[in-house]
Order: structure tokens, then sequence, then C-alpha cells
């Protein structure tokens, strides 16, 4: 009876041990993880493959083939290799998780480390590239290949775009920087360096949607409005940008740049007298800026230019109706022409001040002063300031004869 009682027990151990080793791993999958321990890739991938054949939802092999995948794929440094490396240890990572859901948090982790290390490769070959230029392309692929891994990185993208910059493959940066702000970056240089490539794409309609939701997040930023509004002038927009302009003024009037831009565009659109107040406030704000004391000379030399139309006018009328007028008629026209001719002198003479100022700033800061010496020299021509005006001929690109 002890007999039969120790042969079943030997009976039930059996079954339970056939039952444990049925439970096990498949032996190509512990095999395996030998293979990972002792690093031998090639062999390790060798016997996932033919756990896989046996079973085609085995879940831990595509794990550990993840694994085993992305190991390897730091190990090569050809950009074309190491890419599909990781492209297969993402499929593999991917059939992991539908195959045995409960491996999602242990796969999230793995993707997330080989994320990182694919990243911080990228920023390396970046950082090569201030060498050598060529590894701006490489660290664009790379970048591009953390974008693959982490989809919803922005960062990855952004990266890739200023990769591409840098390389100079403009065009390429112009995806990665879409897919930058879709994925939640906001900061103002992304914006900008997008609908400058839009705009250099002839995509005015997109550089001008993507500067104006750049300017609702940012309405201080001077370099985004500044933007903005160069493409409403662009496009011919410019009642858009005269209202840009001025609410930007309203926001902040200590700002010379707003002052400037908006005074520079109401020359533009032939409205000196506000013009001038603006220009005069810029330059009263910063005493430094030679762009706004020429802009402030060319108003008051196109006001004074506006002036002479009226004088050639009044003149031509005059010669002709001379004869059929009477003495004191004529003399009113006589006085009205000499006050206009006395106006635009004055015009001329306001001119010179902030032209000279500029001129010199120009000239000291090593910056081409041409256009200011011509206007400088019209100014001094029609005050009288014959020498003055020979003094800067050369400067002007005109002969001593003013040709």
């Amino acid at each position: 009876m002890k007999r039969t009682q120790l042969f079943f027990s030997l009976l039930i151990a059996a079954v339970l041990l056939t039952a444990a080793d049925g439970c096990s791993s498949d032996p190509n999958v512990e095999g395996a993880k030998l293979d990972l321990r002792n690093k031998d890739y090639d062999r390790a991938l060798n016997n996932l493959n033919k756990a896989l054949e046996t079973n085609p939802q085995n879940a831990e092999a595509y794990q550990l083939k993840g694994q085993a995948l992305s190991e390897q794929a730091f190990t090569t440094d050809d950009p074309a290799e190491h890419a599909r490396l990781l492209t297969d240890m993402k499929a593999a990572f991917e059939n992991a998780v539908q195959y045995d859901p409960t491996l999602s948090e242990a796969v999230t982790r793995s993707m997330r480390i080989a994320y990182a290390n694919e990243f911080q490769r990228a920023v390396q070959a970046f950082n090569r590239g201030r060498n050598d230029d060529s590894e701006f392309s490489v660290a664009a692929e790379y970048f591009g290949n953390a974008a693959t891994l982490q989809p919803d990185s922005a960062g990855a993208y952004v990266n890739q775009a200023y990769a591409y910059m840098n390389a100079g493959e403009p065009n390429k940066a112009l995806q990665p920087f879409e897919m930058a702000i879709e994925k939640g970056d906001t900061e103002p240089e992304t914006y900008r360096f997008l609908s400058g490539l839009y705009a250099a794409n002839d995509r005015m309609d997109d550089a001008i949607a993507t500067l104006e939701t750049a300017t609702r997040m940012y309405p201080d930023n001077v370099d985004l409005q500044t933007e903005l509004l160069n493409a409403y002038q662009l496009t011919g927009q410019t009642d858009k940008a005269m209202d840009r302009y001025r609410a930007a003024v309203e926001r902040d009037p200590d700002n010379e740049l707003f002052r400037y831009n908006y005074g520079t565009l109401l020359t533009q659109t032939g409205d000196y007298d506000q013009a001038l107040v603006q220009l005069q406030k810029a330059v009263e704000l910063d005493p430094e800026y030679a762009n706004a004391h020429f802009n402030l000379g060319a108003v008051f030399i196109n006001k004074a230019v506006d002036v002479n139309e009226r004088i050639s006018k009044l003149d031509d009328a005059l010669r002709a109706e001379r004869s059929g007028l009477s003495d004191a008629e004529a003399e009113r026209r006589d006085n009205e022409i000499a006050a206009l001719t006395d106006e635009r002198r004055e015009l001329f003479r306001q001119a010179v001040e902030p032209l000279e100022k500029a001129k010199t700033m120009l000239e000291t800061a090593g910056e081409d002063a041409s256009a200011v010496c011509r206007a400088l020299f019209q100014a001094y021509v029609q005050v009288n300031e014959t020498d003055k005006a020979q003094a800067i001929s050369e400067c002007a690109g005109y002969d001593d004869t003013g040709n």
C-alpha cells in the first residue's frame, strides 16, 4: 500500500513537473536572455525570431526583441542602420503590448530610455556641427528618430528643425516646425521661423496666420509684432498694419521701435504730420536711433517736395492766366507762391539736423550712409549750403556739380 501511494506521488510530481515545464518560456527565449546578458545581439535576435516562428503571439519574445534591437542600435554609428534598428525596435515593443497589455508600463519605460538616448545622440551630433557642418544633417536624422519614438515630443521636432536650418536645408525645417507647434511648442522663435519659411515659399496667408496667433500669445514681443507688420505691408494690407501699429503704440508708448515703425508706415501713406509726431518721439526715446533720425529727415524732405509741387502748379497757372488777372490778384498769387517757397526752404532746413545726426551715427557704426548723404545733399542745395553739399557729394555718389 505504501508502495502504491509512493507511485502515485511520483506520478503526480511528474505531472506537475511537466505542467511547470509547459508554462515556462520558450527555450529560445531563455537562450536569448543569456545572449542579451552577454551582449550577443545577433544570437539573441536569432533565438527570438525562432521563438516567434513557433508562437507569433509570444509577448515576452517581442519585448526581449525590442530590448535587443534597442541595445544593438546604440552600438552602430551608421545612421541608416541605426534608424532601421530603432524602427524594428518600436514595432517589436508595440507587438509585445498588443499581445500582453500588462507589459505596457515596462515597454513605455524602455521606449523613454531609447528616446532619451537618441535625443542625446542628436545633441552630440548637433554640437559637432560647430566644427563640421555635415553633422547638422546627421543631428536632424537623430532628432527625427527621437520624434518617431516619442511622437508627442515637441522638443524633438523643434530641434530637428533647427538642425535643418543650420545644415542649410531650410525647406526641410518647415514640417518639423509645424509639428513642434502642433505638439505644444509655444516658443516665439518657433513661430517666427515658421512664418519666415512660409513667406519664403510664397505662403503669405499661412505666414500671417502664424504671426497673428503668436502676437496674440505674446502681445509685447517686438520681433513678432514687427514681422507681422512687415507681412501686412508686403501683402498690401495697409489698414491692418496701421491698426496694429496704432494699437502697439497705445499699448507701449515708450517703445521707440513701435514709434519708428508706425511713423515709417504713416510716411508711406503720406500722412507726414502724424509721421513726424511718431518719429520725433522715437528719437526722443532713443537719441542714438540712426534710422529714426534718417526717416525723420526724410519726412521733412517729403513735405518739402509736396510743397514744391504746389508751387509748380500755382506758378504754371499764374503764367498762363496773368494777362487776364487784376494787379491785386496777380500780387496775391505772387505772395502765395513766395510764402510757399519760404515754407519749402524751412522744411529742407528742418531736415538737415536729423540727417546730419543719422550720417554721423551710421558712419561711426561703419554702415553705409550713402542714402542719407543723398537726402542731405538735396537739403543743403535747397538751403544754399553749397559748400556743405560739395563736401558730401562723394558720399552721395554725385560729382562736384551735383549730377
